[in-house]
């Protein structure tokens, strides 16, 4: 067996609940509601729309992605399940690596569908104006999806222990999409001593940008005028925090955890 085969498995497996088909539905009608909904609390263009859905993917992807993740290996560690799974021809990372796409895809697949059904509802009914640009929103979703179902596999892989997992989860999605900012700017006023005169230095713009929703909006700034990124271009805008760091803190939020899940799990007791 391979990681492909521990993805396969997991997508089939979800296939089969109704778990999958319920996160359809629920997604589906979230944008597509809002998409129809739009024109009673927009202003008529499919750039706004995009903006007000990339509200919606910011409050639900993150923690479907986590609490479709943080689970994941813990639960098959607790029910013996994976002592079979690694009786067969493949290791520890396969496992995890398959894991957390198959997971990625439980999530992804529905997401896409939904927010493809909304974009050309909206295309139709709000002008195509911008919607060349949609598969890069649909792109940078799926990076910042993969982010956090990465962030709940790599908790899952790296403890036994129910109560520390759980605890994870909570902090992981407290820290990085509700506290992360407010963080950024207690540091920076503690450093300039609450002198606000002195503005945001450039250190700290990256590091904001470090946070995975800022990530994906400034992904998304390169297509569509994405107000809560407009603070990371412009006249004096450092270079290293332009679309390609973006890119790269995204692509960090899977590879790390992901790594360092492994590190514990692979020395780990099952």
């Amino acid at each position: 067996m391979s990681w492909r085969t521990v993805a396969y498995k997991d997508v089939r497996d979800a296939g089969r609940s109704r778990t999958l088909w319920a996160l359809f539905g629920f997604l589906s009608i979230l944008f597509v509601g809002y998409a129809a909904a739009y024109s009673y609390v927009g202003d008529g263009s499919f750039v706004g729309f995009v903006g007000g859905v990339v509200g919606l993917v910011d409050g639900a992807v993150p923690i479907l992605g986590i609490v479709l993740g943080y689970r994941s290996i813990s639960d098959d560690r607790a029910d013996g399940s994976l002592l079979l799974s690694l009786s067969l021809p493949q290791s520890r990372r396969d496992l995890l690596v398959g894991t957390a796409l198959g997971r990625s895809i439980v999530l992804l697949v529905p997401t896409l569908l939904g927010l493809s059904i909304a974009g050309i509802y909206a295309a139709l009914q709000y002008g195509t104006e911008g919607a060349l640009a949609y598969p890069l929103f649909l792109l940078a979703t799926v990076l910042y999806g993969a982010s956090f179902v990465a962030v709940g596999v790599g908790l899952s892989a790296s403890t036994t222990v129910d109560r520390r997992i759980t605890y994870g989860a909570v902090g992981a999605y407290l820290l990085l999409v509700v506290l992360w900012g407010t963080l950024v700017s207690f540091v920076v006023a503690v450093l300039h001593r609450f002198n606000a005169s002195l503005g945001m230095p450039d250190w700290a713009l990256l590091l904001q940008l470090v946070e995975p929703g800022q990530a994906y909006a400034r992904l998304l700034r390169v297509g569509f005028d994405i107000g809560r990124a407009g603070r990371y271009v412009g006249e004096g805008t450092p270079p290293f925090v332009d679309w390609w760091a973006a890119l790269a803190v995204l692509a960090l939020w899977i590879a790390v955890p992901l790594a360092i899940g492994y590190r514990r799990f692979g020395s780990g007791d099952l």
